[in-house]
């Protein structure tokens, strides 16, 4: 992915618990309710893996190949489940939506 010109709102702007993300829509899922985008962002260094982002709309943030800046709030809830041992372990699911 070729670098992405960031116009990074200013920081004021944005307030705890949302996020800018600038990067490349791989593909979208639509259904009656929602848009899923996944976008994918560029890797930080040549040694590491682009990141891939879900990002749950109710419009089309845009089309796969295209980038894409958008505000997003962080949302998540947190899972409580027994692994195959019988231990407790908890992990928590990130979901970003749009600011629409």
């Amino acid at each position: 992915m070729s670098a992405v010109p960031q116009e990074i709102p200013q920081r004021s702007s944005l307030k705890p618990g949302q996020a800018y993300i600038v990067g490349r829509v791989s593909e979208v899922k639509r259904t009656e309710s929602a848009c899923y985008t996944i976008v994918q962002t560029p890797a930080p260094d040549a040694w590491s893996h682009p990141g891939n982002h879900e990002i749950v709309s109710q419009r089309l943030l845009g089309k796969p190949g295209e980038e894409i800046k958008v505000v997003v709030t962080l949302k998540g809830y947190r899972r409580t489940y027994k692994n195959k041992h019988g231990e407790n372990q908890v992990t928590v699911d990130n979901v970003l939506s749009a600011e629409e």
